[in-house]
């Protein structure tokens, strides 16, 4: 038996199957939903805080301005889901995939995700600051501002994905595999210890690095 890769994130695939159709206003209420699929709905200002999405699928669903505070979501799909703002304090995403999101801003602090995958989204403003991340990854995403400062990460990677800033300030990483980033900036460069780059990144990374530590390159 081949020995499992300790550094990459240990995803399970998203598999949903007879679905019934949900409508948007009942989506902008909030509250438990099961099984059900909402399709070219506008849910602007939805209020689901403390809502649960368990094999759901969510696809081409307009979210301006919705709350998922303290929210639970398994076993579900976000297909090309567009938010201006998308408040999440407390959010759970286990076994979750997002693909071709478009997202302004994210506030996703103390969120936990486990075995999540982004795919094709694009994120101005990400904050998992205080967050739980264990077996995701980010691939052909395009963010502006990443926030994981005060975070615990592991088996997280980052694959084809382009990061304008990185922010790590008090983060606990292990196994944050880089070797895949396109990355602008590292705010708080000096708690990168047990992220993974590769040799080819370190002539790009040392400026950013030097800068992190106060050094004068001449």
């Amino acid at each position: 038996m081949p020995k499992r890769d300790a550094t990459s994130p240990r995803l399970s695939p998203v598999v949903l199957s007879d679905l019934l159709d949900g409508d948007a206003e009942s989506l902008r209420r909030g509250g438990r939903f099961d099984g059900l699929r909402f399709a070219d709905l506008d849910a602007a200002g939805a209020d689901l805080g403390g809502s649960v999405l368990d094999e759901c699928l969510l696809r081409s669903v307009v979210l301006d301005d919705a709350v998922l505070d303290g929210a639970r979501i398994v076993d579900t799909v976000l297909d090309g889901v567009t938010a201006t703002a998308l408040r999440a304090a407390r959010v759970v995403l286990r076994d979750v995939r997002l693909e071709g999101c478009r997202i302004g801003a994210g506030e996703w602090f103390a969120a936990e995700l486990t075995r999540v995958e982004l795919v094709g989204c694009r994120i101005d403003y990400l904050a998992l600051a205080d967050a739980r991340i264990e077996d995701v990854r980010f691939r052909d995403c395009t963010i502006g501002d990443l926030d994981l400062r005060g975070a615990t990460v592991k088996r997280t990677a980052v694959v084809d994905s382009r990061v304008r800033e990185l922010s790590v300030g008090g983060a606990r990483l292990e196994h944050l595999d880089l070797r895949g980033a396109d990355l602008d900036r590292i705010d708080s460069a000096t708690h990168l210890a047990g992220a993974i780059v590769s040799t080819d990144q370190l002539p790009r990374f040392a400026p950013l690095l030097a800068e992190a530590l106060g050094i004068t390159v001449l």
